[in-house]
């Protein structure tokens, strides 16, 4: 074969592994992109907030969107079509300060979308407490609660009910560990706090299919601590007497247990239902973004990479995630 032809014959070579290699790689690409934790829908009215609320709720593990993050918005946004559609954040509670409807945390150091070129939100007329999606962009307005609009978006929670978990940024998955684990702390240069659960079998398990379940709670802010097993409730200082002011707080209820802690500008609250086992955490403000680790992830906003290991790198399995952050030191039992 002269030289010519053998140019020839690797050119055609070359462009066929290319061709292959777009052929594999575009659909690959394309599942990553749908990967993501969140579940979005619309629906359609017409309806004011309160009866968007009702039939978002209305379907089991639903709720109003409540968007977190601009990848959260974009995600809703891919549904739109033009009109006006509701979401779960209202200034009704108290006024001025708009709020997660779902848990009445400030979004104010979370995530905003307001129309802030038209002056929103402005409560026009003094009663103007829930939000809107008005335009193509996706920012909000403020408006009044009773006004009939034609569309809702809900978004599916699922809850926290073991063995199912949610990041800070959304991220579910299901994780069966056993023993103690890291459910989230401070990782910045200045450890200040973390917070470690303990799972076990749930009743129902079965030697092919382990299920379990959170039976205690252990946090530890600065040199205070609290201990909540089942009802049982301790609480302390690592030094002994408590000398700084108390900066965790406890809520006994009837149902289920509600614990709080500030560092900084950043609120966490736990709220355990005992009887169901199911563990919600959430957080307010805004030093601990990019700061946290442990099963509820980095609080970074994207959710893509909340499998985050101790040593900083991004896994994939969830087995493998959920161990990285086991406290081997700690005895199961």
């Amino acid at each position: 074969m002269s030289i010519v032809g053998k140019t020839a014959t690797m050119l055609r070579l070359i462009l066929i592994l290319a061709v292959s290699s777009l052929a594999f790689a575009a659909p690959h690409e394309e599942l990553i992109e749908k990967r993501h934790p969140y579940i979005y829908k619309v629906i359609t009215g017409p309806m004011n907030w309160y009866e968007a609320r009702d039939r978002c709720e209305a379907m089991v593990g639903w709720q109003l969107a409540q968007p977190k993050s601009q990848f959260q918005m974009d995600e809703i946004m891919k549904l739109y079509v033009a009109g006006f559609y509701w979401l779960g954040i209202t200034d009704l509670v108290n006024e001025g300060t708009f709020t997660y409807y779902s848990n009445e945390i400030p979004i104010d150091g979370i995530y905003t979308n307001w129309d802030v070129d038209s002056g929103e939100p402005n409560n026009e007329n003094g009663i103007e407490d829930c939000t809107e999606i008005w335009k193509l962009n996706g920012l909000w307005n403020d408006v009044n609660c009773l006004l009939v609009r034609s569309h809702a978006f809900c978004e599916y929670h699922g809850g926290h009910n073991d063995p199912h978990m949610r990041t800070f940024d959304g991220h579910a998955y299901t994780f069966q560990g056993i023993g103690w684990y890291y459910l989230f702390k401070d990782c910045s240069d200045n450890t200040h706090f973390e917070v470690t659960t303990k799972f076990e079998p749930r009743e129902d398990s079965t030697p092919d299919q382990i299920k379990t379940r959170t039976v205690a709670i252990n946090v530890t802010v600065g040199n205070q601590y609290a201990i909540l097993d089942g009802r049982d409730v301790t609480t302390g200082s690592t030094g002994g007497m408590v000398t700084d002011a108390k900066v965790i707080t406890i809520q006994e209820e009837d149902k289920s247990i509600k614990l709080h802690f500030t560092s900084k500008d950043t609120t966490f609250t736990l709220n355990w239902t005992l009887r169901n086992h199911a563990l919600d955490v959430s957080y307010s403000g805004s030093s601990y973004n990019r700061k946290l680790c442990g099963l509820m992830g980095n609080a970074d906003g994207d959710p893509r990479n909340d499998f985050q290991k101790p040593d900083g790198s991004i896994v994939k399995d969830v087995l493998e995630f959920g161990e990285s952050w086991k406290l081997t030191d700690k005895k199961s039992d």
